[in-house]
């Protein structure tokens, strides 16, 4: 299952329903964990216009004035939610995964800015997590840094950091190592960075999704960058044939390749132009080195040949000049 999370600092702009709806298609998304919405009438909001036509499930919490507000958009088909838990600044969204019946408890949070309002939310989400079964996954924009490197240009306060790691310590909860950069609050001016955003899970799903990934994805349309927490290792198919760094040993390989590469021609949809023209080009270089492997093994045997006979005619003349003399 894949999980997109992102502070939008407000849905209403078709820009930025464009641009969720683009990365939800692009990688695959089956939940996004969206902060910030800033609706106080969220269930009147088209949150289709993010999604896409495919069915999707919602569950919001309508902001308190003109900040705030939360929401998570599903596919049914993958997760089945079967209870929804609400809170100002955490909605839990409770439910098992369609394929396998594994219960997974998601959790979006945003967190107050203020260091009061933090410690009150840690340890309601504590209550939260204790009382309910299944693995845990918490995302969203926690509003604090683990330690000094998370932040750049912008105060470092090592207790508010110290009462984070104690949270994610008492939640018994861990996190993949995020590629794709180090920051995902980026200040308007650019100056300002802190990885405010991450991905949070327990033991339990670490261990049977080892190889899953953090990713941290480009600002296009928010000061923050969205994170995507992927299970699912995307397939490309088969190989269209295996490739050697040996054959660039032979003279004029990487000419011969560009020429042909170069030469193509098809008239068609793109996806089926490139895997023609990969099974083209691959048979157009393996007749080119079967020609090029038949010369070299040609000029060798010729060679071998040449040292033989030398070899064999030179060892005579020595036996005949001993003779001789």
């Amino acid at each position: 299952m894949n999980c997109l999370s992102i502070n939008l600092k407000g849905v209403r702009d078709s820009r930025k329903s464009d641009w969720i709806r683009g990365l939800k298609t692009s990688y695959g998304i089956h939940f996004i964990a969206i902060q910030e919405t800033k609706l106080q009438d969220a269930e009147n909001f088209k949150f289709n216009q993010l999604w896409e036509r495919a069915e999707f499930k919602l569950a919001v919490e309508n902001s308190q004035g003109r900040s705030w507000g939360l929401a998570c958009i599903w596919c049914p088909s993958v997760f089945r939610c079967v209870d929804i838990i609400k809170s100002r600044f955490f909605i839990v969204v409770l439910g098992f995964l369609v394929q396998t019946g594994c219960r997974i408890n998601f959790m979006n949070i945003y967190a107050p800015s203020e260091a009061v309002g933090w410690r009150a939310l840690w340890s309601e989400i504590l209550d939260v997590k204790n009382s309910l079964q299944g693995l845990w996954v918490m995302m969203g924009d926690f509003n604090e840094v683990r330690d000094a490197s998370e932040r750049l240009n912008s105060e470092f306060v090592e207790a508010n950091a110290d009462v984070f790691n104690q949270f994610i310590l008492s939640a018994g909860v861990v996190e993949y190592n995020m590629g794709g950069g180090n920051y995902t609050y980026i200040s308007d001016n650019g100056k300002k960075l802190s990885k405010l955003d991450r991905f949070l899970v327990c033991l339990g799903f670490r261990e049977q999704w080892p190889n899953a990934t953090v990713l941290a994805l480009d600002r296009v349309a928010s000061d923050h960058r969205p994170i995507i927490l992927s299970t699912v290792q995307t397939d490309f198919g088969h190989i269209p044939f295996r490739f050697f760094n040996s054959w660039f040993e032979f003279p004029g390989f990487l000419d011969f390749v560009l020429q042909m590469g170069g030469s193509f021609s098809f008239s068609g949809p793109d996806d089926l132009a490139l895997a023609i023209k990969l099974r083209w080009l691959k048979n157009k270089i393996k007749s080119w080195l079967k020609v090029e492997q038949s010369s070299r093994e040609g000029i060798y045997n010729s060679k071998k040949k040449e040292i033989s006979e030398h070899r064999k005619f030179g060892g005579r003349k020595n036996v005949v000049g001993r003779r001789t003399g």
